[in-house]
């Protein structure tokens, strides 16, 4: 090679390396930060998510639920994205928030084993104020468009700031057999009479089991007169207001209820298994197509519908969030707006009878079509008569202090 060759080697090499010292390398799954992923274009996360594994902590009380995950979501995430997607299960997310707690005050901050999780309410609260969750992140996904803007600013209260993104939506409804129960109580103070009138045939599951929690939540807010006064955070004043008269109806109905109010189901599925062995004649669920679920299951009679009280009842969203340690930020990235698509959500109501989440008015007409054709089955209410009765969630500290009150006044009262 000539000198003049060797030369223009010299500085054609000199430029390749300035080049790739001027480009930022694009980031690994693994360490990409919010600020990271505030800059990177959507199309490299997706890229970066290929052929990765991504960890989701999801609650496993449903079966129902679990198999379609591990099923036809699960096939559909690595046929689309290459993604593999392994659950890990939980009973409650307190569970995993712990978890994180503990990893946090170890000084594990990377290579986490749960890369998202199913949260909300006090659980989300919590971790966000133990500054175990990555982000913020939310308002970058392309799906979140296509939910309310009111979804997307608050969790039981919580300031939500991108650190959670919106996914399901869910409202408390009650179930009863129009062939035992042709007139259910449709009322807080309805419901006392009821009780009253048929000892052992009603109950619900123990705090903090988050449908007896909604449960007694109904009652605070009958007796504090005002739901929208819990939005604003905790005051004193109020709880003291309402908490009185709901511990002293709670204690009121408690010597009627099943067992005498001297054990309480664990769990809603414990309270389902009462409920079809004709021992109580009420359920309960955050679910408003859980009871047709069940009929269709073969699981509840058909005779079987669902109503909410005339005050209504309470509704809100849950949400996905990441972990700070998550080890795969891009795959979970990926996965998330995936779940949080009309695609995937019209497919999720559809098999599970999920209530569809988003804001109609932000999907295309086809999108909307398909939504009012969605079926709903015999024993759920129209999405009209739900929206006209939806209460909103209080600040979760009400929550707190009401669980607490629960079990040292109601459950322990001597």
């Amino acid at each position: 090679m000539s000198p003049h060759s060797l030369f223009r080697f010299f500085l054609l090499s000199l430029l390749v390396i300035s080049l790739a010292c001027g480009q930022p390398k694009p980031p690994t799954p693994g360490r990409l930060s919010p600020q990271e992923f505030e800059r990177t274009p959507w199309e490299t996360i997706l890229q970066q998510a290929q052929g990765t594994t991504v960890n989701f902590a999801m609650w496993a009380g449903d079966e129902a639920r679990n198999r379609y995950f591990q099923g036809p979501v699960t096939e559909k995430l690595k046929q689309q994205y290459g993604i593999t997607l392994k659950i890990v299960p939980y009973n409650d997310t307190i569970e995993i928030v712990n978890k994180l707690l503990n990893e946090k005050g170890a000084g594990k901050t990377s290579n986490g084993s749960v890369d998202m999780v199913w949260i909300n309410g006090e659980n989300f609260r919590t971790a966000k104020q133990g500054a175990v969750l990555w982000g913020p992140f939310s308002e970058r996904l392309p799906n979140v468009r296509l939910y309310p803007e009111a979804a997307r600013q608050r969790d039981f209260g919580t300031p939500i700031e991108g650190y959670e993104a919106v996914w399901q939506y869910a409202q408390f409804v009650l179930a009863y057999d129009m062939a035992r129960t042709p007139e259910p109580p449709k009322s807080i103070e309805a419901l006392r009479t009821w009780v009253k009138a048929h000892p052992g045939r009603f109950t619900y599951p123990a705090p903090p089991d988050f449908t007896g929690s909604v449960f007694i939540r109904h009652v605070l807010l009958h007796f504090g007169g005002n739901p929208q006064a819990f939005q604003n955070g905790f005051d004193e004043a109020l709880y003291q207001k309402a908490a009185g008269p709901t511990l002293d109806y709670l204690n009121d109905i408690k010597p009627f209820l099943w067992k005498q109010g001297e054990t309480f189901p664990a769990t809603p599925k414990e309270l389902d298994r009462l409920f079809t062995n004709q021992e109580i004649d009420f359920s309960m669920s955050y679910g408003p197509t859980f009871a047709s679920q069940r009929i269709e299951r073969g699981e509840f009679p058909p005779t079987v519908r669902t109503f909410v009280f005339d005050e209504g009842t309470i509704g809100n969203y849950n949400f996905l969030a990441i972990p700070f340690n998550a080890t795969n930020i891009s795959g979970a990235l990926t996965v998330m707006n995936h779940l949080m698509s009309a695609e995937h959500l019209l497919e999720q109501s559809r098999v599970l009878g999920s209530t569809y989440p988003h804001d109609i008015s932000r999907l295309d007409a086809g999108q909307q079509a398909a939504v009012e054709a969605l079926p709903r089955g015999p024993a759920t209410l129209s999405p009209t008569e739900l929206s006209s009765h939806l209460l909103p969630e209080p600040d979760a500290a009400y929550l707190d202090r009401l669980e607490k009150d629960w079990r040292e006044k109601v459950l322990r009262k001597p």
